[in-house]
Parts: C-alpha cells; structure tokens; sequence
C-alpha cells in the first residue's frame, strides 16, 4: 500500500474519525481521495485488515535497527525508515540529541543526505528533523549530555540548519538561556517550531516565550520545572496557555501517571495533545556504550555488536541487532516506560 498511487482498497474496517465503516478508498496521486461504500471494478482486497491513517511521529532518536541520535549516519535512517513502517508510521522527524559538536554537524549533513534521496519503498518518511538540543538547561538534563551544551544564537542555529539541508522543523530549547527569546523569534518567522524542554523556566519566561513564539512543548512534565501554586513553572504554564501544544509518550503510567495525563487531556483535547515515541534505538548504539535506566532499573549496553541488558538483581540478556522480532519487542517494551 505505501507504493499505491492511484487505485481502490476494500476494507470492512476503514477508520475515521467519527467510527469505522466498510466500503472503499480511493487513491488518485498517491493521496486518497474519496470513499465509496459500494464499487464495481478492480481493487485492493484488505477485507479483513485495519485500514487506518499512519502515526506521525515527530520525536524518535531511533527505531528498531536504527539510532539516529546516536549513530547520526544514512544507514541509521535508513534502517528507521524500514522498521518503523512496520510499527504503523509512515512519517517521521528523526531527533538528535545533544550531542559532541562534530558528530552533531556529521549527522544533520546525513540527515539531509538521506532525506533527499529515500523514496517510499524505503519505508516511513524522514519529512524533516526534530534538533533536542544542544540548547537546553543544565538542571534537566535527562538522558543528554553535560559536556555538550551550546549557547542558543541565530547564527549557530542557521549554521546546523544549512548542513541540514534546511530540514529542521522542529527545535527543543530551554527558554530561559540567554538568546533564547532571539533564536524563537527567528524560529517563528522561518516557520519552524520552537518547543521548550529540558527547561528550569519560570512561568514568566515561558510567558514571555510564547509571546516571542514558542508553541510547543516537549515530552510534557519530563524535563522541566514542576507545577508550585506560588510559580507554576513550564508545567503550569503549557496548562495554563491552552492554545500551545504538548507532547506525551509511553502512556503504561511508568513515566507519567494517568491521572496526571487526564488532567492534561482535558485541557488540551484531541487538537493540541501530541503523542509520540521518544524511542532511542538501542541496538544500533556505538560499541562499549553503556547507560543506566533509572526507570526501568535496568543497565544498557553494547558489548560485541549486541545489547547486552543487566537488571539489578543480576539477569542478564542479549539483543542481536540481525534479530528483527525480539529488536521490535525490545522497542514496543519501552513505549510502556
């Protein structure tokens, strides 16, 4: 289906968004264009199958045999790109990370590479990239580096976004750094997307923010100054201002409590909650890579070309990178965390 250019599909379960019907799809160009619950003529028999939009996932550092964050080479995307079809994406922003200067120029440059050239047999589409830092703060720092942070400014900014081949849409920044309200401003009038994470801002920088652009926030309550009555800080303010958007990933009530995600459900709806993956690609880290999940207790690492996974009470278990089934559950695993 994803190489369908013009034709019909049958379906008894097509998704919209007010229920599921039967009938037909029709495909003019690549895009569909009408439906019909009653067709005479040729078409595509998917009876029994689930025919639904494909999720857009605009924050995945990698997917499957893929790593783009941390591998930042073509054949990182390219192995995303396959993997992540078979998930039900058929786009995405592949997402950097901060990351030592050199590496991050090397893997925007291949990301532009990659996006100029793939075509649909090669899976999802890379439609631009998501750049998680380097301008971020100190204080919330997550999974990314110390030794990596940069200084926001519109010159560093332009200079990634032309070794980017100009394919960055989206931009995670911490608001309160100095030149950050400059470079949201610059993001605002080049129609890219400015997101605040990995932020210690005060309810009245983020105000200030939005005001100079800023409309997005990145995986909400993680990564950012908490909710007080007296400063509500970046969570009271992507709350407060219900015109931004705001992403949630790994709903299991692991990282975010359901309680705490209906609360921001019924403020921000269907138009303004974004659900994505995080994902981060495991297997396709560099050799003698090693972190520890403070989640999931558990201590990662690449050890002769496979991940080797250590809990704290001592089990250990590989992950062949060549094994694509147990790649896929390692992945789908961690949408529950």
């Amino acid at each position: 289906m994803n190489n369908l250019r013009s034709g019909v599909i049958k379906s008894n379960r097509i998704v919209f968004p007010d229920g599921i019907r039967a009938g037909y799809l029709l495909v003019q160009g690549g895009k569909i264009s009408g439906f019909h619950t009653h067709f005479s003529g040729d078409c595509i028999d998917y009876s029994e199958q689930i025919i639904m939009p494909g999720f857009v996932d605009i924050h995945v550092h990698g997917w499957g045999r893929g790593s783009f964050a941390y591998k930042g080479n073509n054949a990182s995307l390219k192995w995303m790109s396959h993997d992540l079809v078979k998930a039900g994406v058929t786009a995405y922003l592949p997402t950097s990370g901060t990351m030592p200067n050199a590496f991050l120029e090397a893997s925007l440059a291949a990301a532009a590479d990659y996006i100029a050239s793939a075509t649909p047999a090669d899976g999802a589409e890379a439609i631009g990239i998501h750049m998680e830092g380097p301008y971020i703060s100190e204080k919330h720092l997550g999974m990314q580096r110390a030794d990596c942070l940069q200084r926001p400014s519109i010159e560093g900014f332009e200079h990634f976004n032309r070794l980017a081949g100009q394919n960055i849409r989206l931009m995670t920044l911490a608001p309160e750094l100095a030149g950050a309200l400059e470079l949201i401003r610059h993001l605002r009038a080049q129609g890219i997307t400015a997101s605040a994470g990995h932020t210690d801002a005060t309810f009245a920088e983020i105000s200030a923010a939005i005001e100079a652009g800023l409309s997005h926030f990145t995986h909400a309550y993680s990564g950012m100054r908490g909710f007080h009555h007296r400063e509500l800080g970046v969570v009271g303010a992507l709350m407060y201002y219900q015109d931004t958007y705001a992403e949630v990933a790994k709903q299991s009530g692991i990282t975010i409590k359901p309680e705490a995600f209906d609360l921001l459900y019924r403020l921000k709806r269907d138009r303004r909650l974004v659900l994505m993956s995080d994902c981060m690609g495991y297997v396709d880290f560099p050799e003698g890579y090693e972190f520890y999940h403070y989640l999931r207790k558990e201590t990662f690492r690449i050890k002769q070309g496979q991940l080797e996974i250590a809990t704290d009470g001592g089990d250990t278990r590989q992950v062949c990178p060549c094994d694509y089934e147990a790649v896929q559950q390692l992945e789908m695993n961690f949408l529950d965390s």
